[in-house]
Protein backbone atom coordinates (compact mmCIF):
# COMPACT_ATOMS: atom_id res chain seq x y z
CA UNK A 1 0.00 0.00 0.00
CA UNK A 2 1.27 3.47 -0.90
CA UNK A 3 2.11 5.66 2.10
CA UNK A 4 -0.28 8.59 2.53
CA UNK A 5 1.56 9.84 5.63
CA UNK A 6 5.24 9.24 6.27
CA UNK A 7 7.23 10.18 9.37
CA UNK A 8 11.02 10.10 9.04
CA UNK A 9 13.07 10.48 12.22
CA UNK A 10 10.61 12.94 13.78
CA UNK A 11 11.62 14.41 17.14
CA UNK A 12 10.15 17.06 19.41
CA UNK A 13 12.09 18.72 22.24
CA UNK A 14 10.64 21.06 24.83
CA UNK A 15 13.34 23.33 26.26
CA UNK A 16 13.05 25.61 29.28
CA UNK A 17 15.61 28.38 29.41
CA UNK A 18 16.59 30.10 32.65
CA UNK A 19 15.02 33.52 33.15
CA UNK A 20 16.93 36.51 34.52
CA UNK A 21 16.23 35.76 38.18
CA UNK A 22 17.23 32.11 37.75
CA UNK A 23 20.48 33.06 35.98
CA UNK A 24 21.31 35.42 38.84
CA UNK A 25 20.52 32.73 41.39
CA UNK A 26 22.81 30.31 39.57
CA UNK A 27 25.65 32.84 39.70
CA UNK A 28 25.10 33.05 43.44
CA UNK A 29 25.48 29.29 43.78
CA UNK A 30 21.99 27.89 43.28
CA UNK A 31 21.85 24.52 41.51
CA UNK A 32 19.71 25.63 38.54
CA UNK A 33 20.09 24.51 34.96
CA UNK A 34 18.22 24.60 31.69
CA UNK A 35 15.96 21.60 31.11
CA UNK A 36 15.07 19.72 27.96
CA UNK A 37 12.40 17.04 27.45
CA UNK A 38 12.62 14.74 24.42
CA UNK A 39 8.87 14.17 24.13
CA UNK A 40 9.26 12.35 20.80
CA UNK A 41 12.57 10.76 19.83
CA UNK A 42 13.26 9.91 16.14
CA UNK A 43 9.84 8.41 15.39
CA UNK A 44 9.41 6.79 11.96
CA UNK A 45 6.40 4.99 10.51
CA UNK A 46 3.91 5.24 7.64
CA UNK A 47 0.13 5.28 7.24
CA UNK A 48 -1.40 4.03 3.98
CA UNK A 49 -4.48 5.57 2.40
CA UNK A 50 -7.66 4.10 3.86
CA UNK A 51 -5.80 2.52 6.78
CA UNK A 52 -6.46 2.88 10.51
CA UNK A 53 -3.22 2.95 12.49
CA UNK A 54 -3.46 2.71 16.28
CA UNK A 55 -0.86 4.58 18.33
CA UNK A 56 -0.65 3.17 21.86
CA UNK A 57 1.44 3.51 24.99
CA UNK A 58 1.29 4.65 28.61
CA UNK A 59 0.36 8.21 29.55
CA UNK A 60 3.29 10.56 28.98
CA UNK A 61 4.93 8.48 26.24
CA UNK A 62 4.51 11.22 23.58
CA UNK A 63 1.44 9.98 21.67
CA UNK A 64 -0.48 13.26 21.76
CA UNK A 65 2.65 15.30 21.00
CA UNK A 66 3.25 13.17 17.92
CA UNK A 67 -0.37 13.61 16.82
CA UNK A 68 -0.18 17.37 17.24
CA UNK A 69 2.97 17.52 15.11
CA UNK A 70 1.22 15.59 12.33
CA UNK A 71 -1.72 18.01 12.58
CA UNK A 72 0.64 21.01 12.37
CA UNK A 73 -0.23 22.25 15.87
CA UNK A 74 3.36 21.78 17.10
CA UNK A 75 6.57 22.37 15.14
CA UNK A 76 9.00 19.52 14.54
CA UNK A 77 12.44 19.77 16.18
CA UNK A 78 14.07 17.24 13.83
CA UNK A 79 13.02 15.00 10.96
CA UNK A 80 10.24 15.43 8.45
CA UNK A 81 6.57 14.60 8.01
CA UNK A 82 5.42 13.97 4.44
CA UNK A 83 1.79 13.88 3.33
CA UNK A 84 1.27 12.46 -0.14
CA UNK A 85 4.97 13.02 -0.79
CA UNK A 86 4.97 16.70 0.28
CA UNK A 87 6.96 17.84 3.32
CA UNK A 88 4.36 19.55 5.55
CA UNK A 89 6.77 20.66 8.28
CA UNK A 90 7.59 23.94 6.48
CA UNK A 91 5.03 26.46 7.77
CA UNK A 92 6.04 28.98 5.07
CA UNK A 93 5.17 26.68 2.17
CA UNK A 94 1.77 27.35 0.58
CA UNK A 95 1.62 23.78 -0.69
CA UNK A 96 2.35 22.44 2.79
CA UNK A 97 -0.47 24.57 4.24
CA UNK A 98 -2.82 23.22 1.60
CA UNK A 99 -1.90 19.63 2.51
CA UNK A 100 -2.25 20.29 6.26
CA UNK A 101 -5.85 21.43 5.73
CA UNK A 102 -6.61 17.86 4.66
CA UNK A 103 -5.40 16.63 8.06
CA UNK A 104 -7.73 17.35 10.97
CA UNK A 105 -7.65 16.44 14.65
CA UNK A 106 -10.38 15.34 17.07
CA UNK A 107 -9.44 16.02 20.69
CA UNK A 108 -9.96 14.05 23.88
CA UNK A 109 -12.06 16.52 25.88
CA UNK A 110 -14.92 17.84 23.74
CA UNK A 111 -15.87 20.47 26.33
CA UNK A 112 -12.49 22.21 26.45
CA UNK A 113 -11.95 21.93 22.67
CA UNK A 114 -15.20 23.74 21.79
CA UNK A 115 -15.69 27.48 22.26
CA UNK A 116 -18.35 27.80 25.01
CA UNK A 117 -19.46 31.21 23.69
CA UNK A 118 -20.21 30.03 20.16
CA UNK A 119 -23.27 28.22 18.88
CA UNK A 120 -22.78 24.88 17.14
CA UNK A 121 -23.62 26.47 13.77
CA UNK A 122 -20.64 28.82 14.12
CA UNK A 123 -18.31 26.18 15.59
CA UNK A 124 -18.85 23.90 12.60
CA UNK A 125 -19.36 26.46 9.83
CA UNK A 126 -16.68 29.04 10.58
CA UNK A 127 -13.72 27.15 9.07
CA UNK A 128 -15.73 26.02 6.04
CA UNK A 129 -16.64 29.63 5.19
CA UNK A 130 -13.09 30.85 5.80
CA UNK A 131 -11.59 28.25 3.43
CA UNK A 132 -14.21 28.84 0.75
CA UNK A 133 -15.96 25.46 1.00
CA UNK A 134 -19.30 27.26 1.42
CA UNK A 135 -20.55 30.86 1.77
CA UNK A 136 -22.56 32.81 4.32
CA UNK A 137 -25.78 32.27 2.40
CA UNK A 138 -25.56 28.46 2.31
CA UNK A 139 -23.55 27.72 5.47
CA UNK A 140 -26.70 26.83 7.47
CA UNK A 141 -27.56 24.01 5.06
CA UNK A 142 -23.90 22.92 5.04
CA UNK A 143 -23.92 22.66 8.86
CA UNK A 144 -27.24 20.77 8.84
CA UNK A 145 -25.79 18.17 6.47
CA UNK A 146 -22.76 17.67 8.70
CA UNK A 147 -24.93 17.30 11.80
CA UNK A 148 -26.96 14.59 10.09
CA UNK A 149 -23.72 12.89 8.99
CA UNK A 150 -22.59 12.55 12.63
CA UNK A 151 -26.02 11.43 13.86
CA UNK A 152 -27.39 14.66 15.36
CA UNK A 153 -30.61 16.54 14.72
CA UNK A 154 -30.47 19.84 12.85
CA UNK A 155 -31.87 21.62 15.93
CA UNK A 156 -28.46 21.22 17.61
CA UNK A 157 -27.10 23.99 15.35
CA UNK A 158 -28.61 26.62 17.66
CA UNK A 159 -27.30 25.14 20.90
CA UNK A 160 -24.19 25.97 22.91
CA UNK A 161 -21.71 23.25 24.02
CA UNK A 162 -22.88 23.32 27.67
CA UNK A 163 -26.40 22.39 26.54
CA UNK A 164 -25.28 18.98 25.27
CA UNK A 165 -23.99 15.73 26.71
CA UNK A 166 -20.40 14.57 26.37
CA UNK A 167 -21.20 12.20 23.51
CA UNK A 168 -23.11 14.90 21.65
CA UNK A 169 -20.23 17.35 22.11
CA UNK A 170 -17.80 14.80 20.73
CA UNK A 171 -19.99 14.41 17.66
CA UNK A 172 -19.86 18.19 17.24
CA UNK A 173 -16.06 17.95 17.38
CA UNK A 174 -16.16 15.30 14.66
CA UNK A 175 -18.48 17.45 12.52
CA UNK A 176 -16.15 20.43 12.94
CA UNK A 177 -13.22 18.32 11.72
CA UNK A 178 -15.24 17.09 8.73
CA UNK A 179 -16.32 20.63 7.79
CA UNK A 180 -13.14 21.28 5.78
CA UNK A 181 -13.42 17.94 3.95
CA UNK A 182 -10.30 16.23 5.33
CA UNK A 183 -8.87 12.95 4.11
CA UNK A 184 -6.88 12.13 7.25
CA UNK A 185 -8.21 12.29 10.83
CA UNK A 186 -6.13 12.19 14.00
CA UNK A 187 -8.27 10.90 16.87
CA UNK A 188 -6.47 11.81 20.10
CA UNK A 189 -8.05 9.72 22.87
CA UNK A 190 -11.33 10.85 21.33
CA UNK A 191 -13.49 8.34 23.21
CA UNK A 192 -11.59 8.20 26.52
CA UNK A 193 -13.82 10.78 28.27
CA UNK A 194 -17.09 9.05 27.27
CA UNK A 195 -19.23 6.40 28.94
CA UNK A 196 -18.67 2.87 27.66
CA UNK A 197 -22.03 2.70 25.84
CA UNK A 198 -21.35 6.05 24.14
CA UNK A 199 -17.83 4.89 23.23
CA UNK A 200 -19.30 2.06 21.18
CA UNK A 201 -21.59 4.46 19.31
CA UNK A 202 -18.72 6.84 18.49
CA UNK A 203 -16.48 3.95 17.34
CA UNK A 204 -19.27 2.79 15.02
CA UNK A 205 -19.58 6.36 13.74
CA UNK A 206 -15.84 6.45 12.97
CA UNK A 207 -16.14 3.21 11.03
CA UNK A 208 -19.17 4.46 9.08
CA UNK A 209 -17.38 7.71 8.20
CA UNK A 210 -14.30 5.76 7.11
CA UNK A 211 -16.42 3.74 4.72
CA UNK A 212 -18.60 6.59 3.43
CA UNK A 213 -15.93 9.30 3.11
CA UNK A 214 -12.85 7.14 2.39
CA UNK A 215 -11.06 8.46 5.48
CA UNK A 216 -7.68 7.46 6.91
CA UNK A 217 -7.13 7.49 10.69
CA UNK A 218 -4.30 7.82 13.17
CA UNK A 219 -6.13 6.53 16.25
CA UNK A 220 -4.32 7.50 19.47
CA UNK A 221 -5.46 5.55 22.52
CA UNK A 222 -4.36 3.81 25.68
CA UNK A 223 -7.29 1.37 25.42
CA UNK A 224 -5.84 -1.69 23.71
CA UNK A 225 -9.25 -3.37 23.47
CA UNK A 226 -10.59 -0.52 21.35
CA UNK A 227 -7.43 -0.42 19.23
CA UNK A 228 -7.67 -4.16 18.56
CA UNK A 229 -11.23 -3.64 17.35
CA UNK A 230 -10.70 -0.63 15.08
CA UNK A 231 -7.05 -0.59 13.88
CA UNK A 232 -5.41 -2.32 10.92
CA UNK A 233 -1.89 -1.77 12.29
CA UNK A 234 -0.54 -0.77 15.70
CA UNK A 235 2.40 1.46 16.61
CA UNK A 236 3.65 1.07 20.21
CA UNK A 237 5.48 3.98 21.89
CA UNK A 238 7.48 4.07 25.09
CA UNK A 239 9.02 7.26 26.51
CA UNK A 240 9.09 9.01 23.14
CA UNK A 241 10.43 6.09 21.09
CA UNK A 242 8.62 3.66 18.84
CA UNK A 243 9.37 0.14 20.06
CA UNK A 244 7.12 -2.02 17.86
CA UNK A 245 5.01 -1.75 14.69
CA UNK A 246 2.90 -4.60 13.36
CA UNK A 247 -0.49 -5.54 11.87
CA UNK A 248 -3.07 -5.68 14.65
CA UNK A 249 -3.66 -9.43 14.55
CA UNK A 250 0.07 -10.21 14.48
CA UNK A 251 0.81 -7.84 17.36
CA UNK A 252 -1.96 -9.18 19.62
CA UNK A 253 -1.19 -12.82 18.78
CA UNK A 254 2.59 -12.56 19.03
CA UNK A 255 4.04 -9.37 20.56
CA UNK A 256 7.83 -9.29 20.30
CA UNK A 257 8.88 -6.38 22.50
CA UNK A 258 8.80 -6.98 26.28
CA UNK A 259 6.92 -3.69 26.77
CA UNK A 260 4.20 -4.70 24.31
CA UNK A 261 3.95 -8.09 26.00
CA UNK A 262 3.53 -6.38 29.38
CA UNK A 263 0.81 -4.10 28.01
CA UNK A 264 -1.13 -6.97 26.45
CA UNK A 265 -0.90 -9.02 29.66
CA UNK A 266 -3.12 -6.37 31.27
CA UNK A 267 -5.93 -6.68 28.71
CA UNK A 268 -8.81 -8.80 30.07
CA UNK A 269 -9.81 -11.70 27.81
CA UNK A 270 -13.02 -13.68 27.60
CA UNK A 271 -12.49 -17.38 28.16
CA UNK A 272 -9.05 -16.87 29.69
CA UNK A 273 -10.15 -18.24 33.04
CA UNK A 274 -8.99 -16.87 36.36
CA UNK A 275 -6.24 -14.30 35.88
CA UNK A 276 -4.00 -12.36 38.24
CA UNK A 277 -3.71 -8.70 37.26
CA UNK A 278 -0.08 -7.58 37.04
CA UNK A 279 0.97 -4.03 36.32
CA UNK A 280 4.07 -3.24 34.28
CA UNK A 281 6.99 -3.48 36.70
CA UNK A 282 8.33 -0.18 38.06
CA UNK A 283 7.50 3.42 37.22
CA UNK A 284 7.93 5.12 33.86
CA UNK A 285 11.17 7.16 34.07
CA UNK A 286 11.14 10.94 33.95
CA UNK A 287 11.52 12.30 30.41
CA UNK A 288 13.78 14.97 31.93
CA UNK A 289 16.32 12.27 32.70
CA UNK A 290 15.62 9.17 30.59
CA UNK A 291 17.76 6.06 31.15
CA UNK A 292 20.59 5.38 28.70
CA UNK A 293 20.42 2.65 26.09
CA UNK A 294 16.97 1.13 25.82
CA UNK A 295 14.54 3.35 27.74
CA UNK A 296 12.62 0.29 28.92
CA UNK A 297 15.56 -1.55 30.45
CA UNK A 298 14.94 -0.49 34.11
CA UNK A 299 11.52 -2.21 33.92
CA UNK A 300 12.36 -5.09 31.60
CA UNK A 301 12.76 -8.60 33.09
CA UNK A 302 15.00 -9.63 30.18
CA UNK A 303 17.36 -6.64 30.18
CA UNK A 304 21.09 -7.26 29.89
CA UNK A 305 24.26 -5.14 29.83
CA UNK A 306 23.76 -4.19 26.18
CA UNK A 307 20.27 -2.83 26.95
CA UNK A 308 21.75 -0.44 29.50
CA UNK A 309 24.42 0.70 27.04
CA UNK A 310 23.12 0.77 23.44
CA UNK A 311 20.00 2.22 21.86
CA UNK A 312 18.25 -0.64 20.02
CA UNK A 313 17.62 -0.25 16.30
CA UNK A 314 14.39 -1.26 14.58
CA UNK A 315 14.61 -4.74 13.09
CA UNK A 316 11.99 -5.52 10.44
CA UNK A 317 10.84 -9.04 9.59
CA UNK A 318 8.12 -8.94 6.97
CA UNK A 319 5.60 -6.35 8.12
CA UNK A 320 6.57 -6.62 11.81
CA UNK A 321 9.32 -4.36 13.21
CA UNK A 322 10.74 -4.30 16.73
CA UNK A 323 13.32 -2.14 18.48
CA UNK A 324 14.75 -4.66 20.96
CA UNK A 325 18.18 -6.23 21.41
CA UNK A 326 16.50 -9.62 21.88
CA UNK A 327 15.91 -9.59 18.11
CA UNK A 328 19.28 -8.07 17.22
CA UNK A 329 22.04 -10.30 18.53
CA UNK A 330 21.08 -10.57 22.20
CA UNK A 331 21.28 -8.42 25.33
CA UNK A 332 24.81 -9.32 26.50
Amino acid sequence: MTAMLELNGVSRRFEKKLDGVERLARRLGADLRETCVNAVDTASFTVARGEVVGLVGESGCGKSTLGRMVAGLLPVSDGEIRFEGIDITDARSARAREKRLRIQMIFQDPMSSLNPRMKVADIIGEAAVYHGLTNRQSVADYVDQLLEKVGLDRAFAQRYPHQMSGGQRQRIGIARALAVKPEFLICDESIAALDVSIQAQVINLFQDLRRDLDLTYLFISHDLGVVEHIADRVVVMYLGRIVEVAPTEALFDGPRHPYTQALLDQVPRLGAGRQVFRTVKGEIPSPLNPPPGCHFHPRCPMAGPRCRRDVPRRITEGDHSTACHLHDGGTE
